[in-house]
């Protein structure tokens, strides 16, 4: 099983209730939009050569493929209500 963005401690959601899609990476200092298929190069079981947050596709052989982020979303750290 992979290290998940929605399991990491660094992952800060941006709305406290639901489904934890969308949050803040304060390792990373990125924006997260689909933290059930994100992980990065740090918490993940695969070694990954290049630092950096990646998406994870799954594949026809029940395998994940690691597409890595080319740039940030954007950088988001404090929500205000």
């Amino acid at each position: 099983m992979e290290n998940f963005c929605s399991y990491c401690l660094f992952f800060q959601r941006a709305t406290p209730r639901g489904r934890p899609l969308g949050g803040n990476c304060t390792y990373h200092k990125e924006w997260i939009d689909n933290a059930s298929f994100t992980t990065c190069s740090d918490m993940s079981n695969q070694p990954l050569k290049e630092k950096g947050i990646y998406q994870l596709v799954p594949d026809q052989s029940d395998r994940w493929l690691y597409i890595r982020r080319e740039k940030k979303i954007r950088t988001r750290l404090f929500l205000v209500k």
